[in-house]
């Protein structure tokens, strides 16, 4: 991720307390300032400016973020093309296949989950709109890495820090380059409880008119239900299926 050449300080300090604010779902000004190593007095100063304009709540007991935010980020999301048409599928392929269904796009070479949906035997994961995720080892995430350009892949591999989330995790370069060869060829990137240990996911790229990227969508589920006929039949041809659909209705775009 490339720094900013002439950072604003004010801005920066800003951007720390609603991060910290949201990792710690609500924080005291004590405990803001403890964080990220202001005082007191200027962590006030934000927090009043925030709350001014409804970026920040005080419950009395502590900062929280406001609903502002919401609004903030249903215009982050319409700006993506697919958006609407994307969701409808995902809400199907969530129906039929009867687990979670993804749409997912690649933004400073992280995956940020647009949308979820939920099907009748769904598995409960912290995944969530909005989600960020490194893209070496999830199913989408790879999917993205697979067809996107051959130089923004490189970038994005060589910048990326890999870490053992689970036993399975890819964590060798050279293995991560062989699987993404793998998944040009067959168009369906695979996760085999590399981010959760027993679940799975299946996933494929979206594609825009000039073969760019759109994003991609997943199916994920447990892998105990996901035996090899489903997991390399039945549901890639389900995605197969949705995104054909998703392509097809983005040529009116």
């Amino acid at each position: 991720m490339a720094n900013a050449k002439n950072p604003v300080q004010a801005v920066q300090r800003t951007l720390d307390i609603v991060n910290v604010l949201k990792e710690r779902e609500g924080a005291r000004v004590t405990e803001i300032a403890n964080e990220i190593g202001i005082s007191k007095g200027t962590v006030h100063c934000h927090l009043a400016t925030l709350e001014e304009n409804g970026y920040v709540i005080n419950e009395g007991n502590g900062y929280k973020l406001g609903l502002r935010f919401i609004d903030i980020a249903h215009h982050a999301k319409n700006r993506i093309d697919i958006h609407h048409i994307a969701t409808k599928e995902v809400e199907a392929l969530a129906e039929e296949s009867g687990e979670m269904a993804l749409f997912t796009v690649e933004e400073r070479g992280e995956g940020i989950c647009l949308h979820t949906a939920e099907g009748e035997n769904a598995v409960q994961t912290e995944v969530y709109v909005g989600y960020r995720n490194g893209l070496y080892h999830t199913a989408v995430g790879k999917a993205m890495l697979a067809f996107m350009p051959p130089a923004k892949r490189d970038r994005i591999i060589e910048e990326t820090e890999f870490e053992a989330i689970s036993p399975k995790t890819i964590t060798d370069e050279t293995e991560l380059r062989k699987e993404l060869e793998q998944i040009r060829e067959e168009g369906i990137a695979y996760n085999h409880g590399e981010t959760i240990q027993g679940l799975v996911g299946v996933g494929t790229p979206i594609h825009d008119q000039d073969g760019g990227l759109y994003g991609a969508i997943s199916i994920i589920g447990p892998a105990r239900r996901m035996d090899e006929e489903r997991l390399t039949g039945e549901l890639p041809e389900m995605i197969r299926q949705a995104v054909n659909i998703i392509e097809i209705n983005s040529t009116s775009l």
